[in-house]
């Protein structure tokens, strides 16, 4: 038997070949794929109908406005009088409207601060045989989706919702699918409330696209491309071992990092320079104003717990202000503001969220800018949220990196970086970056602390067979912070039982009791010094030191009387594990998937469950299949007490807070760091890949050859699983992240624009 030995030359060939078909393959799809909409249009004849010729009652024009439509042709612009009829009828001597572009120079949305316009188009269809159907009828039955006229003849059908805005041209222009062949009357409805206008001078029918050639788009593709060759079977990553000593890898590292650190930095300055109060208000409504821990930081400063705002004397005065049918008629009445969600006690308004984010970043930024400011200015949530989740993402990667090298020595690069990105991506911080609520604020400070805190206590036995109890005491201080953020985080503090178990044992068998005593009082005595103040300072607002104020939370129902039921709890747990995805047709592809209950609980939509949202979790399942493998490592304690406290979580949150989105991060965070001891055992088995010599091979070695063949193509079938659930938790992740940035609606024009290229780069067809 003979094989050909390696030829390096040949290999590189092939690299070369592979390569520049990569990249053909990529200009391909950028030209044609992503361009498809210029392919399809390049036949069309544009037409352009200007608004000025729009008449509401003269028949045979090809603008006709709805009753609830006002043009002005001196300042060209279009007004909303009665939202129920704003629509603008459209023909055209074409066999019908495959496009369209509305040439908005300026809009102003009436009662928002959003200045995206919501436009839905219809078309109709109608029987060409019949000589009776009238084109231009405005019958009030057409304004339903699929109403009929009154001969029968036509009917009018949705085509599509679009979102545009003067700023991003590219939004301007939408694309029609009419309901048949002979549909050439389109009806654009514009979905606003009265007296919002639009400055527009024209509107073309089917015009050209042009050819859209993006070199970012073909580089993410590329690195897209890279990074699932790199994660190949038989791709080095594999062959190469995690040793953070090598210069090579610290330089990979540092980049990983700096990258992230990048990402937080620019969300910083983008949201500092594009800052706008995020506060909302309709009459006859609560008002909603986000700007919860920037109030926070301001009455700390001026030593105060609550609030500086205005509370109306009649909600005062209300015997119960927690009930909410008094609520609705104050509002109903007139009375305002009444802030929803905020804690409110004794005739003051308080935020009932943890304080220590308030204390890190809101006091210090407000005090700084209050040297050139008059009273500082207010840290903008988006930025908080930036600086948190880059963090949050910087520890995890380290903790991850931690663990590997600890637990598993001989881990691979391709491991690691398995390993890095299911944390990243399972733990939910997608959702984290694209949600830019105040709301997250606690949970992304806690997820940053609790990472930080556990790369400190992993880091305590280095080298040296002595525990550091600089470690201890910094990683317990940042656990005990999670009390005034998300205090449900707080629980990872059990994990010091297994992380320092056997090391107290240890002093314990061999009477090391000053050792013990010592490294007990590094854990605890830090922990205390964090925890009391904040316990007090539950006592200077609410007069006791466990009431951290949520029961006094004016939301939907009144918390001081709700008892949460037990006939959801099953329910939610359901929705949490394995609520399946909403998959939609049109871009963004997906919707938030309904969330329906027997009795009354908190519960929004959500993207899905965690095992639907971040495939990756289902490698928990091998965890009883490895637990001779992970006690030899001795990090089986740690696995069941990370998937105990996860499962605890669960319910408590089922039972006690509902179902939401972001409430997934209270126990994700376990859950992904138990599927990485999992992945991370399973691929620690795979056989190296090193090329044979066939000439050495001899009939007495070739059972053995046939027999490490096996293992080879068993393990390659293992690392094709892992690498599946990895891509469909990519797949999900970047269709949340598309989903939260469309519901978001941002505000400033960097938003704006980036969220409609992505549009445009994905609305292929």
């Amino acid at each position: 038997m003979s094989l050909s030995r390696f030829n390096p030359n040949r290999s590189r060939y092939g690299i070369a070949v592979a390569a520049l078909t990569v990249l053909v393959l990529i200009a391909c799809v950028e030209i044609f794929g992503f361009n498809l909409a210029h392919w399809r249009t390049l036949s069309n004849d544009p037409q352009t109908l200007q608004l000025a010729d729009a008449s509401q009652h003269k028949a045979g024009s090809h603008i006709i406005l709805g009753s609830g439509l006002r043009y002005s042709t001196a300042s060209e612009t279009l007004t909303v009088t009665d939202a129920t009829s704003a629509y603008l009828d459209v023909s055209t001597n074409a066999n019908s409207i495959s496009s369209l572009t509305m040439h908005v120079r300026e809009q102003h949305v009436a009662l928002s601060d959003s200045q995206n316009v919501s436009v839905r188009i219809d078309t109709r269809a109608y029987d060409s045989s019949s000589k009776t159907a009238n084109r231009t009828s405005s019958n009030a039955a057409e304004n339903t989706e699929h109403a009929k006229n009154a001969d029968g003849t036509a009917s009018w059908s949705v085509s599509g919702t679009h979102t545009i805005n003067a700023e991003v041209s590219s939004s301007l222009t939408m694309r029609v699918r009419p309901t048949s062949a002979q549909s050439s009357t389109t009806r654009i409805w514009i979905q606003e409330p009265n007296d919002t206008t639009l400055t527009i001078s024209s509107i073309t029918l089917n015009p050209r696209i042009p050819l859209n050639f993006s070199p970012l788009r073909m580089a993410l593709m590329a690195l897209a491309v890279a990074a699932v060759l790199a994660l190949l079977p038989r791709s080095r990553l594999w062959s190469t071992q995690l040793d953070t000593s090598r210069k090579g890898q610290r330089w990979v590292m540092g980049i990983t990092i700096a990258a992230i650190a990048i990402y937080g930095l620019v969300g910083i300055i983008t949201s500092i320079a594009a800052f706008t109060p995020q506060q909302f208000h309709h009459p006859g409504s609560y008002t909603y104003d986000y700007n919860q821990y920037a109030y926070l930081a301001d009455a700390l400063l001026h030593g105060r717990p609550w609030l500086d705002l205005e509370v109306p004397q009649r909600f005062a005065q209300l015997a119960d202000p927690y009930d909410v049918a008094a609520r609705e008629r104050l509002l109903g009445s007139g009375v305002t503001p009444i802030y929803w969600d905020y804690a409110f006690f004794n005739g003051r308004w308080y935020s009932y969220f943890g304080v220590i984010p308030a204390v890190l970043l809101y006091m210090p930024y407000q005090a700084t800018t209050s040297l050139w400011v008059r009273n500082g200015l207010m840290l903008p949530t988006p930025a908080a949220m930036s600086l948190l989740t880059a963090l949050g993402m910087i520890f995890a990667v380290l903790l991850v990196i931690r663990i590997l090298r600890r637990h598993f020595p001989h881990a691979s690069l391709a491991t690691t970086v398995i390993s890095v990105i299911t944390v990243l991506l399972a733990t939910n911080f997608p959702y984290l970056t694209s949600s830019g609520m105040f709301y997250t604020i606690p949970t992304a400070a806690s997820l940053a602390l609790t990472f930080m805190g556990l790369w400190f206590w992993l880091g305590a036995r280095g080298s040296s067979a002595r525990l550091s109890y600089a470690h201890i005491v910094a990683g317990s201080v940042c656990i005990a912070m999670n009390l005034g953020c998300r205090p449900t985080f707080i629980l990872a503090a059990l994990l010091a039982i297994p992380i320092f178990g056997p090391d107290a044992m240890k002093f314990i068998r061999t009477r090391h009791i000053k050792a013990f005593c010592t490294t007990l009082a590094c854990g605890i005595i830090p922990a205390i010094v964090i925890v009391m103040p904040l316990l007090a300072y539950n006592y200077w607002r609410f007069g006791s030191i466990t009431n951290f104020g949520n029961n006094y939370q004016i939301t939907v129902t009144n918390m001081t009387q709700y008892t949460a039921p037990l006939s959801t709890m099953a329910p939610v747990i359901g929705y949490y594990l394995a609520l399946p995805p909403n998959f939609t047709s049109s871009f963004p592809w997906v919707d938030y998937a309904p969330v329906p209950l027997n009795s009354w609980q908190y519960a929004e939509p959500a993207l899905g469950g965690i095992f639907f949202i971040a495939p990756m979790l289902l490698m928990m399942a091998a965890l009883p299949f490895l637990t001779s493998r992970l006690h030899q490592r001795h990090i089986l304690a740690s696995a069941y007490s990370m998937l105990g406290l996860g499962i605890l979580l669960l319910l408590f949150n089922a039972y006690k807070a509902g179902f939401s989105w972001r409430y997934m991060l209270d126990f994700t965070w376990l859950f992904s760091l138990v599927s990485v001891l999992c992945i991370a055992e399973v691929l620690s088995h795979i056989p190296p890949r090193t090329s044979t010599d066939a000439s050495s091979i001899t009939t007495h070695d070739m059972g053995q050859f046939h027999s490490n063949e096996h293992a080879i193509a068993h393990q390659t079938l293992i690392q094709w699983i892992i690498l599946a659930l990895l891509f469909m938790t990519a797949i999900m992740s970047v269709l949340g992240v598309l989903l939260l940035s469309e519901r978001n609606d941002p505000t400033s024009t960097l938003a704006i624009a980036q969220w409609f290229s992505i549009t445009q780069w994905c609305s292929i067809a």
